[in-house]
C-alpha cells in the first residue's frame, strides 16, 4: 500500500491502533473487553513498505456500535479520574485516547444521520 492511501486510512476515525486497544481495553471489561480483544485479532491494514513500525502500530478498521462506543468513553473517562486520584499528576493522560473514541463516536453518530437522511 502506498503512502498516501495508508494515512488517509488511519486517520479515519473508524481506524485504531493496536496499541490503542491494548491500552483501552485495560481499562474496560467484560463484553467491551471481549469486543475489543476481537477486534484485535483481525487483519489489519496493510502497512507500506518501507514501514518501520512494530506489531504496535499496526492499524486495525473497528466496527463498533455507537452504544459500546459510548461505554468505552465513559469506561475510560472514569479511569482517568481514578488514576488521578490515585496518582495524582504523574498518572499517565488518557486524554488523547479518549478523544479518539469520542470522534470514532461521533463518526458513527453522523454515518447514521447520514443514512437515515438518505434512506
Amino acid at each position: 500500500m502506498d503512502w498516501d492511501t495508508y494515512k488517509e486510512l488511519s486517520h479515519s476515525p473508524a481506524y485504531f491502533t493496536r496499541w490503542a486497544l491494548d491500552r483501552t481495553s485495560a481499562h474496560v471489561a467484560g463484553t467491551l473487553r471481549e469486543q475489543l480483544e476481537r477486534c484485535n485479532t483481525q487483519e489489519p491494514l496493510e502497512k507500506p513498505s518501507d514501514h518501520k513500525g512494530g506489531p504496535e502500530t499496526d492499524v486495525l478498521r473497528l466496527d463498533l456500535s455507537v452504544e459500546c462506543v459510548r461505554s468505552i468513553v465513559d469506561a475510560l473517562d472514569v479511569a482517568q479520574v481514578e488514576m488521578k486520584l490515585e496518582q495524582g499528576s504523574s498518572q499517565a493522560n488518557l486524554g488523547t485516547l479518549i478523544k479518539s473514541w469520542e470522534e470514532y463516536e461521533q463518526w458513527l453518530i453522523e454515518g447514521k444521520q447520514n443514512a437515515s437522511i438518505n434512506g
